[in-house]
């Protein structure tokens, strides 16, 4: 999903949609504070769905011939490690510091969890499956009424991003645990 169309769904369901196209086209100069300040509310949503809502995941392969990977070296931001692997796939033990994990030397998987990188107007989101378009674009509209002091109309918007991110869960793969059953 690109940026600007996420930003042009909420710019309609907020009733700015042809000022903002406008804009964006280069035809008109006005709009530029909303434009800034729609691309701020949409960098706020993503980096909110990705830490509380609808966790990023990612997975690299790294060399380390001291057992040290510095979190800089990993491609994304994380928030979470969630396994280390060996090159055969098996689970190896881990331990996390300030700047760096300690495992055991050797190419190593890492699989975590992050958190997204500031987006620009031409960028992509990081969210291709589970959080849509609408959703994201109604949390852009919270956001943007909350920050122009339209509280209860960013309330309505509000609500129906919660209800929206409600949905997104309701999708999400679960693991079930099967029931016990006495003799």
């Amino acid at each position: 999903m690109k940026v600007k169309d996420i930003i042009l769904t909420a710019a309609n369901e907020l009733g700015i949609g042809t000022e903002m196209a406008a804009y964006y086209s280069g035809s008109a100069t006005a709009g530029e504070e909303d434009a800034h300040l729609l691309l701020h509310c949409f960098n706020l949503v993503e980096n909110e769905l990705a830490l509380d809502y609808l966790p990023l995941y990612a997975e690299d392969t790294l060399e380390t011939t001291s057992g040290q990977l510095y979190y800089s070296l990993l491609k994304n931001t994380p928030v979470r490690i969630l396994s280390v692997e060996n090159e055969q796939g098996k689970s190896i033990r881990f331990d996390l510091y300030t700047e760096h994990l300690k495992t055991e030397p050797g190419t190593v998987k890492v699989r975590y969890t992050y958190t997204p990188k500031k987006k620009m107007i031409s960028d992509s989101s990081d969210f291709t499956l589970l959080a849509s378009e609408r959703l994201i674009a109604y949390g852009i509209a919270a956001e943007y009424t909350l920050a122009m002091g339209r509280f209860e109309e960013s309330a309505i918007w509000d609500k129906k991003y919660k209800e929206a991110i409600n949905a997104a869960y309701a999708l999400r793969p679960t693991k079930k645990m099967r029931s016990r059953r006495w003799c």
